[in-house]
């Protein structure tokens, strides 16, 4: 019957598909073959991620509302900070003196260094008071500063060594700042161990 020689015909389609299948799949690459493994990464804790951002007063001001609520060391001599960035920085910051948050108002004059960046004092004042910069750093050279922040004192400059400060969670490294478009260029670096275990905090 018509049913019959159509049932067969179509059953012997069904296996030479199915044969065509094996012969296809047997023609890929094993799990083992060289030409597999070259597109397999071993795990490398060592390496890191690296992203150029270009970046403005306000993600500088979220950074450091991060650092103060994350890294216990700037919480020992700050209780906030704010800055507005121009040709000059303008700078209002909370330090922590004792057991006391005096305000201090700073101007200063960035200068990027090999991936760290220099902070001139150019004026300061504590309130509406007017402070020398010597009785300033006189101030400043008693608080208990992180190993990454060196004040030089002779020049008036306080001194923030991003690239050896801790990279972990992530690393920073101050490339440049323009003055006309009034932004900040810097190198952040994360190992992806960083990332997943960020990713799972989530």
């Amino acid at each position: 019957m018509w049913w019959k020689r159509g049932f067969i015909i179509l059953l012997s389609l069904n296996i030479l598909v199915f044969v065509g299948g094996l012969i296809a799949l047997d023609s890929f690459p094993s799990a083992t073959s060289s030409s597999v493994k070259k597109f397999q990464s071993t795990p490398n804790d060592g390496k890191t991620a690296a992203v150029q951002v270009v970046i403005g007063q306000d993600a500088i001001n979220s950074y450091i509302a991060y650092a103060l609520a994350q890294e216990a060391d700037v919480q020992k001599i700050m209780s906030y900070a704010q800055i507005q960035f121009a040709s000059t920085w303008n700078c209002d910051i909370g330090v922590k003196l004792l057991d006391k948050v005096v305000p201090f108002h700073l101007v200063l004059v960035p200068d990027v260094e090999n991936g760290n960046l220099n902070l001139q004092v150019k004026s300061a004042s504590m309130g509406q008071v007017p402070v020398p910069d010597s009785l300033l750093f006189l101030l400043l050279k008693h608080l208990q500063w992180p190993n990454w922040i060196n004040l030089d004192a002779n020049h008036h400059v306080l001194q923030l060594h991003f690239t050896q400060r801790p990279q972990e969670p992530f690393g920073v490294r101050i490339l440049g700042y323009s003055s006309t478009t009034q932004q900040l260029s810097l190198q952040v670096t994360m190992s992806p161990s960083a990332i997943a275990q960020s990713a799972n905090h989530a």
